[in-house]
């Protein structure tokens, strides 16, 4: 993912969990805040319960590459954290995808083609 789609510092994370709405799935947790910059950004988190480094860093790969592929039908003028919930590790790329994809529908952050 480019450097100009991520969000990063602590304290972007920290405004998102504490303003941003929540949806939920079985899978992810999705927080969205509007943004004063034209580009969507996005942040993942992938916390110790969802397994060891290696399952982290493979999920988070996933989760950054779905959402890449959909970044010309996410909303702009907004931010987002995706946060992996125990269990997402052991599930493929598209059930991360699809699971990612119902979240940005709820949420209303994806443009329809």
């Amino acid at each position: 993912m480019q450097k100009q789609y991520r969000l990063t510092g602590s304290r972007s994370f920290d405004y998102l969990y504490r303003h941003g709405a929540v949806y939920r799935n079985a899978l992810l947790v999705l927080y969205v805040t509007k943004s004063r910059f034209s580009t969507p950004k996005v942040g993942f988190s992938v916390g110790k319960k969802v397994g060891d480094s290696v399952r982290r860093n493979r999920t988070k790969r996933r989760l950054k590459e779905a959402f890449r592929l959909e970044m010309d039908r996410v909303v702009t003028g907004q931010n987002y954290v995706i946060v992996a919930r125990s269990g997402s590790a052991e599930r493929s790329y598209e059930e991360l995808r699809t699971a990612m994809l119902s979240l940005l529908k709820q949420a209303n952050s994806l443009r329809e083609d």
